[in-house]
Order: C-alpha cells, then sequence, then structure tokens
C-alpha cells in the first residue's frame, strides 16, 4: 500500500517546484490549512485515499504526535499485509475474525522472519485496540472481534511471560561493556592500542546517564546540551517533559561523578565535532531550527524554522524539533544537542544500538579470551535502564529494612502508616522510572521474588567501592519521606 507522512520542512525545501504547479505554500505552512505534521496518508492501487485507513489516522493525528503515529501506521500497515496477503483466505481490517488477529499474533511473535518480543507486541496490539476501538466509535463494525475480558487480557495479550521480560546487567558484565566495550580498555585496566572508535567518551557518558538514571533511549539521546547542567556539588535534579514516554513529565537525578563525565566529553570530543560539522549544517539551515536567541533563565529558544519566526520552551520540545535545533554562531551553525554524530546531528535510535551491538561484542570477545565475566550475546539499550530499576529497588528496599531495624533498637515504636507510604521503595521507583501504571513498576518487584537465585549473582558483585546507588537510594528515601 503507497503511503506517506505529511512534512512541512519538505514543503520548505521543495515550495518552488510546488509553486511552479500552482500550490499555495504559504496556505501550506500556514498551520491552520495543514494536516498535523507527520500524519499518515495511505493510497490505494488507484491512487485514491484507502480507506479506512485515512480516516482512522486523520483523527488520531489530532492528539498523538507525530513519532508515535509513525510507529501505528506501520503496524496497522503489517497487520493489513499479513490479512490480505499471508493470511489464507484473505481478509481486510474489517472483516477480520478473533481467529485471523490470533493467527496474526503468532506469525508476529513466534513464526515471522524476525519474530518481535514482548515490548513490540504490546504497542502493536496498542494499535490494533485503538484501531477497533475507533471502528466501533464510528460505527464501521458494531464490535471488536475479540472481547476485553475483566481483567483487561483479550485474545491478543502476549501472556504471563511478558511480565518477566526484565532483563539487566550484573556488575562485572556492565563495567565489562563500559570501559572495555565501549572505552577500549583491556580488563586489567591497561589501554587497548587498537581500539579505534571516534566518540569513545560520548558512548561512555550516555551509558553512564543511563544507568544511573534509568532514563530511556529517547530520552538521553535527545537531551541539549543547556539542560544538563555543570558540575557542582551533589546530585543534580533535571526535568524531562516533551521527550519523556507520552510527555509525561518527571525529576531525574543526576550524580556529580556522571556530570563530571559530560564535562570532559563536552570540552573534547562534543567540542571538536561541533567545529568540524559547522559546513555541513550551513548546507542545510532552510531544513533546521536556527535558533539566535536563548534564554536560559526562562529556559526558551527563539529563531526560524520553515521561514517563520518561531519560539518554543524547552521542555516543551519534541524529539524531532530538538533533532534539527541548532544555534547560530559567530563560527557559523553549532548542533544544540548534548550528543552529537557526524555532520552536527543526534544520533538515531538504530545507531545508538548499532554503537551498543559492536560495544558488547568487543566486550564479549575480550573477556572470553581474558577469562573474565560472561557477556550475553545481545545488550538493548533498554536493558540499562531495567538494571537502574533492579537494583534500585533492591537498595531502597534494604535502606528501609535497615531503617526500620535502627528505630527499633533505639527504643523507638514502628513507623506510621504515612511513613511507610512515603517511603515505599515500589512508589519512588515509579516516580524514578515516569511509570503512569503502578503494575508497570510491579513487574520489577515480581521478578525479584521469582528469581531471587538470578538477582542475587547480579547484586553480589556490587561492591561498598561504588556508592553511587546506595548514596541516591538515601538521598531518594529521605525525599520521599518529607514529601506530601
Amino acid at each position: 500500500m503507497p503511503y506517506f507522512f505529511t512534512s512541512s520542512s519538505h514543503v520548505f525545501k521543495h515550495r518552488e517546484a510546488l509553486q511552479e504547479l500552482g500550490f499555495d505554500v504559504s496556505a501550506l505552512l500556514s498551520g491552520t490549512s495543514t494536516l498535523p505534521e507527520g500524519t499518515p496518508f495511505f493510497l490505494d492501487e488507484d491512487m485514491r485515499p484507502a480507506e479506512p485507513m485515512c480516516s482512522y489516522f486523520l483523527e488520531l493525528a489530532k492528539h498523538v504526535e507525530a513519532e508515535s503515529l509513525r510507529d501505528y501506521a506501520y503496524d496497522l500497515m503489517t497487520l493489513d499485509d499479513f490479512l490480505t496477503q499471508v493470511l489464507d483466505p484473505p481478509a481486510d481490517l474489517l472483516s477480520a475474525a478473533e481467529e485471523d488477529l490470533v493467527a496474526f499474533r503468532r506469525w508476529r511473535t513466534q513464526l515471522s522472519p524476525e519474530p518481535v518480543g514482548p515490548a513490540t507486541w504490546r504497542r502493536n496490539r496498542v494499535a490494533i485496540n485503538g484501531f477497533y476501538d475507533w471502528a466501533v466509535g464510528v460505527g464501521l463494525v458494531e464490535r471488536r472481534p475479540y472481547a476485553r475480558r475483566r481483567n483487561g487480557r483479550d485474545a491478543l495479550s502476549w501472556g504471563a511471560s511478558a511480565d518477566l521480560d526484565v532483563r539487566h546487567l550484573s556488575r562485572g558484565q556492565y563495567l565489562m561493556l563500559h570501559r572495555v566495550g565501549l572505552g577500549g580498555d583491556l580488563p586489567d585496566g591497561t589501554p587497548d592500542r587498537g581500539f579505534r572508535v571516534a566518540f569513545r567518551l560520548r558512548n561512555m557518558v550516555a551509558a553512564e546517564l543511563a544507568v544511573t538514571t534509568g532514563m530511556r533511549l529517547r530520552e538521553f539521546s535527545c537531551l541539549l546540551d543547556m539542560e544538563m547542567p555543570r558540575p557542582g556539588a551533589g546530585g543534580v535534579p533535571v526535568a524531562l517533559g516533551a521527550i519523556a514516554k507520552y510527555g509525561y513529565h518527571r525529576v531525574v537525578m543526576v550524580q556529580q561523578r556522571v556530570l563530571r563525565s559530560l564535562e570532559l566529553y563536552r570540552r573534547t570530543e562534543r567540542a571538536a565535532q561541533v567545529t568540524k560539522s559547522s559546513r555541513a549544517l550551513w548546507r542545510r539551515r532552510e531544513e533546521l531550527f536556527v535558533v539566535d536567541d536563548v534564554d536560559e533563565r526562562r529556559m526558551r529558544l527563539s529563531g526560524r524554522l520553515h521561514g517563520r519566526r518561531r519560539s518554543f520552551n524547552v521542555a516543551a520540545m519534541p524529539a524531532p524539533l530538538r533533532r534539527i535545533a541548532v544555534l547560530e554562531a559567530d563560527r557559523g551553525l553549532e548542533p544544540l544537542a548534548l550528543f552529537v554524530g557526524r555532520g552536527g546531528q543526534m544520533l538515531s535510535a538504530s545507531r545508538w544500538q548499532q554503537v551498543f551491538n559492536t560495544a558488547v561484542e568487543r566486550a564479549r570477545v575480550v573477556s572470553a579470551a581474558w577469562g573474565g565475566v560472561q557477556m550475553p550475546h545481545q545488550v538493548r539499550i533498554h536493558d540499562l535502564r531495567h538494571t537502574f530499576a533492579v537494583f534500585m529497588l533492591r537498595l531502597l528496599t534494604e535502606q528501609v529494612i535497615e531503617d526500620e531495624r535502627l528505630r527499633r533498637e533505639a527504643g523507638g515504636s514502628g513507623a506510621w502508616l504515612m511513613e511507610h507510604v512515603a517511603r515505599s521503595p515500589l512508589l519512588i521507583l515509579q516516580r524514578l522510572l515516569g511509570h503512569r501504571d503502578p503494575r508497570n513498576t510491579m513487574k520489577y518487584l515480581r521478578y525479584l521474588e521469582d528469581v531471587n537465585a538470578l538477582v542475587a549473582r547480579a547484586v553480589e558483585e556490587w561492591t561498598r567501592e561504588d556508592r553511587t546507588f546506595a548514596d541516591y537510594s538515601e538521598q531518594l528515601a529521605g525525599r520521599g519521606n518529607g514529601s506530601r
């Protein structure tokens, strides 16, 4: 099925050709006459709008951002391709029955050349549920092809195994990944003279930031340089706005050792890349958000975007806008991104995963040659978030237990109920991870209970010499105790 996504940047880029064809480019870019940015549009064999996909995404675009629209569009196109090309006999979206969709779930998660995991299938399921809820609402079908049970599960649910999809690294595995895979050292701490990676410090500090804050890939990869403070004293809160999942505002604590690593990266690799990329950015300036006014006190940027004067609060800037934000400086255009790649651009999610895949393979090979810790064959960047969650939950729980023991030994009575609630490790972890639904946080507790031996083997490798997580847990527990 032919498709495309609306893009004002492409309209601006090809404005002369569009004007020759008779289009009013100023009206197309006005914001009132256009579809929302990133709206998917589908065509049938006669090159006419394909229904019901077009109508559904026109409605969805009113309240879903461009990046999510793209994901849901690919999810539904995959389902449509399966129903029309794989299923025998074929069906379409509006005629599909429950057994057809169950067959799609089995094909997508087990039988396809590249089966998807629980996280990707959960997004697929959200896209499918959303489409059929809309189809029922507008009267295209009388009811969904499958019933939703009281517990929230349905025929498309992954199953119990989805709750246990928590993969984390032991301390030894993380150090091997960080120092050997990303950093290029040998297991004894000496540098490997044959290691050649252009952005060693960038890659190392990105991993530090993810594993010590629980940031998702999109969150840390889309940070602007101005959002990360310089080193000082103590942990520093950093607010995440539009780049957080669902735009759900949350605050992460960034430790001083990470800020010091960031400062070293800023002064070396980033500074060099900013200088090298000025010409490449200048050639692309018409496609970029060129900032000429930075208000750091109000955290607000102003400049020209697609020929128009625009201003944005930094926290409200979505990921696509951040990717094209540059600063007009004396030496030309400079990227505003914290983590900069070749050409001055932010790295894509696939490029970040390539970086980590290469690092994991190097760590695995070197560790095997030296007889060190056994590395997994694959590490997802999201596994660093799971690592943060598992260790924080364990340490926060131990902290609460220790505080209660000391209280009783000192002759005090047990804590009041509200004190227990305020210091609840699960509630603190929920806030740290930015979960809206506590059930998403509970999966870490179930994981600890179900495979405690695995967790114990991982935790025992963490020594007293690294106090970052312990200090962090004490600080957060203290904050939680005073919260309302």
